[in-house]
């Protein structure tokens, strides 16, 4: 027909642990729901694919497969796309306080991220715990970004926290986010608290991903699981 490949393409397993990468406990699973989507810019490549896959629920087994919401229907894509503009370019006015600037002062200095201030490893002890019994964990997007915020549930684990999750440990945890993840660490020592910035996470993110969880919200469950080893007995 003419209308080249597809530009990107995705396929995940719900219920296989598939986003859990190589970390996932079992790959024994009993059920599962395959989750497919595409990315083109003709639609009629998009109509041509939603009709094919439709013989995947109606040519299958009763009961076993089936098409969620029917029929998938191709929809556009909005993604915003954030960029710097000079500020020797931007004339501000504001009416109402007759306060009018033309900024002319300009740094093409890019924002630079912070050194990585990490303890060094000691082992206290031979227990080891899930992360999510050690601190509380939230994560959300922002654009094509996640971040992942991890607060001590005791202070006093702050320090051997620090020293454990580094930007390389995190990134390796959650690899399966695409190889062209970065991953940069922020030190909150006043509230015993980490922020990880993971960007190019989200394959997108929002409405321009094609991931089953475009906003990242399920990152700090899954890294909830992540072992920390060399600890005392916690309940002592």
């Amino acid at each position: 027909m003419g209308i080249g490949s597809f530009e990107e393409v995705n396929i995940e397993c719900l219920g296989s642990g598939s986003n859990y990468g190589k970390d996932m406990e079992s790959s024994d699973a009993k059920e599962v729901v395959i989750w497919t989507s595409v990315r083109h810019k003709n639609k009629q490549a998009l109509e041509l694919w939603a009709k094919e896959i439709a013989g995947a629920g109606t040519g299958g087994a009763p009961g076993f497969t089936t098409l969620v919401g029917g029929r998938p229907k191709p929809t556009p894509i909005l993604r915003y796309k954030p960029f710097y503009y000079p500020k020797e370019l931007v004339d501000i006015t504001i009416d109402d306080t007759e306060f009018k600037s033309s900024n002319t002062e300009f740094s093409e200095t890019q924002p630079q991220s912070p050194p990585e201030s990490t303890n060094a490893v000691v082992n206290e002890g031979e227990f080891s715990y899930r992360l999510e019994e050690l601190a509380y964990l939230r994560s959300g997007d922002k654009g094509n970004s996640a971040n992942l915020g991890i607060i001590c549930r005791n202070k006093s684990l702050y320090n051997v926290l620090d020293a454990r999750l580094t930007s390389a440990a995190v990134k390796e945890y959650l690899s399966f986010l695409g190889e062209d993840l970065v991953v940069t660490k922020y030190n909150l020592p006043g509230v015993g608290a980490f922020n990880f910035m993971l960007d190019n996470a989200l394959g997108g993110g929002g409405v321009a991903s094609l991931k089953t969880d475009p906003q990242g919200k399920a990152i700090g469950q899954i890294f909830s699981d992540f072992i920390v080893e060399g600890l005392k007995d916690k309940s002592s």
